[in-house]
């Protein structure tokens, strides 16, 4: 697994309290159930292509650029090849 770190990044909670997203509100906007969400929000790892999923769906709804570049503060896991 890899760690994405916050460091000089913003975190998903960050877009939560800034546009007062719930859980389940991010959820709706990403495709994905709110327990994917609140993995993310406790630092569980994810696939990358679900982060990817969530990231770019709040980049289309809020008109930031959010992405694995921009957010941290979650794990990635590694690739099944």
């Amino acid at each position: 697994m890899s760690y994405i770190s916050e460091e000089g990044k913003i975190t998903l909670r960050d877009i939560e309290r800034k546009y007062r997203l719930s859980t389940y509100a991010i959820a709706a906007i990403a495709f994905v159930e709110a327990s994917v969400i609140y993995r993310m929000e406790q630092r569980g790892p994810l696939p990358r292509k679900v982060v990817e999923q969530i990231l770019l769906r709040l980049s289309e709804v809020t008109g930031q650029d959010y992405s694995m570049e921009t957010v941290g503060g979650y794990w990635i896991e590694r690739d099944e090849e």
